[in-house]
């Protein structure tokens, strides 16, 4: 007689490659803004203290879309991206450093090349 398939209890196994590479994600959020305040234009007004600040809460925004990545949910994955968007836009303006786009472009690009058919794992 064959043995009943038991349904998975829904927890989903990281394997060693995506555990570090969302600890590098982790790490690689911290370094970029360190590199974009050592590399920022002298401030010229207001203007540029809201566009730190929005700065800062969009790399807390990564540490906690890690996450939420590492729990496989969904909304950590949206507010990943979300938050490389907008610390894009803000480096540029920040810097004037258009090769700054790509040093936040290639880690999100390469997330998205590791979950390629994995999007059933997030909940």
């Amino acid at each position: 007689m064959a043995k009943p398939k038991h349904k998975s209890s829904g927890k989903h196994k990281r394997g060693t490659g995506w555990s570090i590479w969302l600890i590098l994600i982790l790490i690689h959020a911290f370094v970029v803004t360190f590199a974009t305040f050592s590399s920022m234009k002298s401030p010229e007004g207001v203007t540029r203290d809201w566009l730190v600040t929005f700065f800062l809460i969009f790399t807390a925004a990564k540490a906690i879309a890690v996450l939420g990545m590492w729990n496989w949910k969904t909304w950590g994955l949206y507010m990943y991206v979300i938050a490389v968007l907008g610390t894009m836009g803000i480096a540029l303006v920040l810097t004037s450093f258009l090769w700054g786009i790509f040093y936040e472009a290639i880690p999100l690009l390469i997330t998205g090349w590791l979950l390629r058919g994995k999007q059933q794992y997030f909940d």
